[in-house]
């Protein structure tokens, strides 16, 4: 049977990190993350954008953490937009909005903790954000992570990575709204793109902070010139080479948290803003939940689950009678629960319009929650993901009333919304979307399965014949296709010893639960994905092994990425899955009115 871990749901010891864990805080329609502690010198976290972002924020709450633990309260939050906040990131008009919004939590930071100083840090183009918020309100100190050097030239580097990248992910940088902007699938209006050009260059930062530290890009001419420039200004800088900065924005599933980096910003804090042991006083208590309303939306941002690791997003429609049904939005990859390109986000506001309730939430060692005890990264695929599954639904049927749910997930977060809809009883239907395979192997190495650079046959030929590619490596290879092909042909003979023989097994299994217990299955796959071609390699070209399924219906979406990236994609992917909720969701659809007076 597939692999459901059950282990430690109720153990208040079973966090991997025993940290005190950030708090859900929303303000003037801002969501935001907050890191309580005794302290008298606060933190504001200002994040970078898009891309960047979704790579950063497991560093981000890693920080936020150990300053807190150091006695730094600490508030990191999402800009108007962005991540979980509320507006269309496409719609906003205000050409201020953002300065605005960092101005306004800044002040909600020193209402939260009467802070003697504030600190803020800032990465990228949230770097270049602190930098003007310095000169608007009282900022003691400016921790610059590889800062955006002007608005700009930070619009211009972002669009050349994504042309680079549109092979890919099939977006240009001018796809986004009338002069507007878009990155891998995230937005911005003509008003933000506006805005962001208006930032001063950083390098005529006055002498308004005590102290500086900037990380600078190895290698970067800018970084280094920057450091000069600020020096003569009149600042006190510290600067360090951000040695680990590459590898930690490479990818949000191949980030590595910078620890270098990290420990030198923990000194010069100490070094630079000690804590005042004796005008530490404990800050008012955070509630356990925060929420915000939007246009057609209400929404609790809670913690929840033992020991309240995991964080979750419990969206509501505002109109509409009560009911018991609501979609489960789970992880891809290691994208915290925002989603790529933020369709997580849209998703679920998208659905509560059309009156369906919806909970996005981070998988354990995604985003704002932490490890399970004996867990390690990567956690793609992990069968502890049907215990984060297991709990979300524990809280909707507790907290919302729900009594069915839909689970949704694309790639890897469609393989807990497969095993899932097999092992719990309340799952009604499941929609997947880009699943590579319908199971895996305990011990099989995800990292492995992830294609990092996709050649064409004849780059392959011609990087072997330079010696580019080891023929050690290509032997190995062969030697790993004649093994499958061999161990598929014997399935019969070796019965469980086959790898085909048991995926075959687990996977008609789970097919024939779902069946009984007649829960609709939608295989949602981008036209030429791989995940397609393992379910033909294993289901027939014509499906023959789904035939006893009518439960189970597959369909191709034409002209997508695997990330569906463009607005056109999504687009279509929401409409085929709406047409599914209303198809199999009973009529009695929407979240009950208690939660949402709430």
């Amino acid at each position: 049977m597939m692999r459901v871990a059950t282990n430690d749901l109720d153990n208040p010891e079973s966090l991997a990190e025993p940290t005190a864990l950030a708090r859900p805080v929303c303000f003037d329609g801002l969501a935001g993350m907050y890191h309580a502690a005794a302290g008298d010198i606060a933190v504001l976290l200002i994040s970078p954008w898009g891309f960047e972002e979704l790579c950063s924020r497991l560093t981000y709450r890693v920080l936020g953490e150990r300053l807190a633990a150091l006695g730094y309260p600490c508030l990191r939050f999402d800009l108007p937009g962005t991540g979980h906040s509320t507006h269309s990131s496409s719609e906003i008009a205000d050409e201020g909005a953002w300065r605005q919004a960092i101005c306004t939590a800044h002040d909600h930071l020193r209402s939260l903790t009467q802070a003697r100083k504030i600190v803020i840090v800032g990465q990228g183009l949230g770097g270049l954000l602190a930098a003007d918020l310095a000169q608007k309100r009282s900022v003691d100190g400016l921790v610059l992570l590889a800062p955006a050097l002007q608005g700009r030239g930070h619009l211009r580097e972002i669009a050349a990575w994504t042309a680079m990248t549109k092979g890919e992910f099939k977006v240009s940088s001018t796809d986004g709204p009338p002069g507007g902007f878009m990155s891998a699938g995230f937005v911005l209006s003509a008003a933000t793109v506006n805005e962001i050009r208006q930032l001063k260059p950083l390098r005529s930062l006055p002498a308004v902070v005590q102290q500086v530290f900037l990380a600078r890009r190895p290698g970067n001419a800018g970084d280094a010139q920057l450091a000069e420039e600020l020096s003569a200004n009149g600042i006190a800088i510290d600067s360090i080479d951000f040695i680990d900065h590459a590898a930690y924005v490479d990818s949000p599933i191949f980030s590595v948290i910078p620890e270098d980096t990290l420990e030198k910003v923990l000194s010069w804090m100490g070094a630079n803003f000690p804590v005042t042991a004796d005008l530490a006083v404990p800050t008012p208590p955070v509630p356990a939940t925060a929420r915000l309303e939007g246009d057609g939306y209400a929404e609790e941002f809670v913690r929840f689950g033992p020991s309240d690791m995991l964080f979750g997003v419990f969206t509501a429609p505002t109109q509409g009678q009560g009911g018991k049904t609501a979609v489960l939005i789970l992880n891809t990859g290691a994208d915290h629960s925002v989603g790529w390109g933020r369709y997580s986000v849209d998703l679920a506001r998208g659905f509560a319009r059309q009156g369906f309730a919806a909970m996005r939430i981070d998988n354990a060692g995604i985003g704002e929650t932490p490890l399970w005890h004996g867990q390690e990264r990567p956690v793609m695929y992990s069968p502890r993901a049907n215990d984060d599954v297991r709990c979300a639904i524990d809280w909707m049927v507790a907290e919302a009333g729900i009594e069915r749910v839909v689970l949704l997930g694309r790639c890897s977060g469609g393989y807990p919304a497969f095993v899932s809809a097999v092992s719990d009883t309340r799952v009604g239907a499941s929609v997947v979307i880009n699943l590579p395979k319908l199971h895996w192997e305990p011990g099989e190495d995800v990292i492995k399965a992830i294609p990092r650079v996709i050649l064409t046959r004849a780059q392959q030929v011609e990087r072997l014949l330079t010696g580019k590619i080891p023929l050690a490596t290509v032997l190995r290879k062969l030697w790993s296709l004649s093994s499958e092909k061999a161990d598929r042909m014997l399935a019969p003979v070796l019965g469980n010893r086959s790898r085909h023989y048991r995926f075959d097994r687990t996977v008609r299994e789970g097919l024939q639960a779902l069946t009984a217990r007649n829960v609709p299955l939608m295989l949602l796959y981008s036209a030429g994905d791989p995940g397609h071609n393992n379910l033909i390699d294993w289901a027939g070209k014509g499906f023959a092994k789904l035939a006893p399924h009518p439960n189970v219906d597959v369909e191709i979406v034409e002209d997508a990425d695997h990330n569906l990236t463009p607005l056109s994609t999504r687009d279509e992917v929401t409409d085929r899955i709406l047409q599914f909720l209303r198809q199999q969701v009973p009529k009695d659809n929407s979240v009950s009115s208690e939660l949402r007076r709430r």
